[in-house]
């Protein structure tokens, strides 16, 4: 167990950029939103300081409207695309992760118990959180939509095959690949069209002045790790003397998740489509992630069953189940 302890941090400190922790030195050179969080985690056992530094660096990226971009670009890269200049975003893209940053800054409070570094970061992180309420919910259900394959965090993953064909790809944006420069295997990378997708979609999304675009999926993962992350403010809040409604709105999430995702044959969480009007329920790990958040006791007991038979492989857990047919072991 030390051996894997020192192994990880061997990585932090390898990834380290000062006031950032990249993902990958080539293939994902920036800082992304919910790797950062996670990288705060690791940080505040090996060097608490720096876990603050990751999470402070990570919120003064944050837009005016609340959002925290996925990317943030603090130096430019030969070695990725899309850079900001096709976001058409100065230093960041124009959406978003799922939202962790509350929850790693619970984690920091509790293994540091610095208040006055956590109330700082209270508002900004609230003000993210509102903004999915706001912004990321267009049939107002209690529920977060994914406006691109991107912002889900789990990028090639089936649930978004049949909406992504329905992306109008008439009129595509010039761009140039740089991911399968760095990795040689194509076959573990999105294929072209997928790509030119996803890049019709950036393009979307800057026309509708950064709103939501063409493309609104609603997510059991985003929703229940936004309800998950509520709780976490509300004890830090609590924790630091301090006033938030983020208990109300967990349960609203959660409230939206029992009321419209749950499937009862399948025995897990789908995914709905918000223009199609169509449910989508591939085996992915997302439809699981509800145990991580308040659910009914005979419902988390489906959902661990269903890991348990449907995932149950020599390296768990993975983005899709291997009994589903469309799993791909490559991508």
């Amino acid at each position: 167990m030390l051996a894997l302890r020192n192994a990880c941090a061997d990585i932090l400190r390898g990834n380290d950029r000062g006031g950032y922790t990249v993902p990958s030195p080539r293939l994902y050179p920036h800082q992304w939103a919910w790797d950062s969080a996670f990288a705060a985690i690791g940080w505040v056992h090996i060097d608490p300081e720096r876990a603050w530094v990751e999470l402070e660096t990570l919120m003064r990226g944050q837009w005016p409207d609340g959002r925290v971009p996925h990317i943030y670009f603090h130096k430019l890269s030969e070695d990725y695309f899309p850079g900001p200049d096709f976001w058409q975003v100065p230093r960041s893209s124009s959406i978003t992760q799922p939202p962790v940053w509350a929850s790693a800054l619970a984690r920091l409070l509790e293994v540091t118990g610095d208040r006055a570094r956590a109330r700082a970061l209270l508002a900004p992180m609230d003000a993210s959180h509102r903004f999915f309420h706001a912004a990321r919910d267009p049939k107002h259900v209690g529920l977060v939509a994914v406006v691109h394959p991107w912002e889900s965090g789990i990028d090639n993953s089936p649930t978004w095959d049949a909406p992504m064909s329905r992306v109008d790809v008439a009129n595509p944006p010039a761009f140039k690949r740089k991911d399968t420069e760095v990795v040689k295997d194509a076959s573990m990378r999105p294929t072209h069209d997928q790509y030119v997708r996803y890049a019709c979609l950036v393009k979307a999304i800057a026309e509708d002045g950064f709103g939501p675009g063409p493309f609104a999926v609603y997510d059991p993962l985003m929703t229940a790790l936004l309800a998950r992350a509520e709780r976490d403010l509300a004890w830090c809040a609590k924790e630091c003397g301090e006033d938030t409604d983020a208990t109300e709105r967990a349960e609203r999430l959660e409230a939206g998740l029992e009321a419209h995702l749950w499937d009862e044959a399948l025995g897990r969480y789908v995914y709905w489509d918000a223009h199609a009007d169509e449910r989508i329920a591939p085996d992915v790990v997302g439809s699981y992630i509800p145990l991580w958040c308040n659910v009914r006791p005979e419902r988390r007991a489906r959902l661990v069953e269903g890991l348990r038979t449907r995932f149950d492989c020599r390296y768990p857990v993975p983005s899709t189940s291997p009994l589903d047919p469309n799993f791909d072991p490559r991508r």
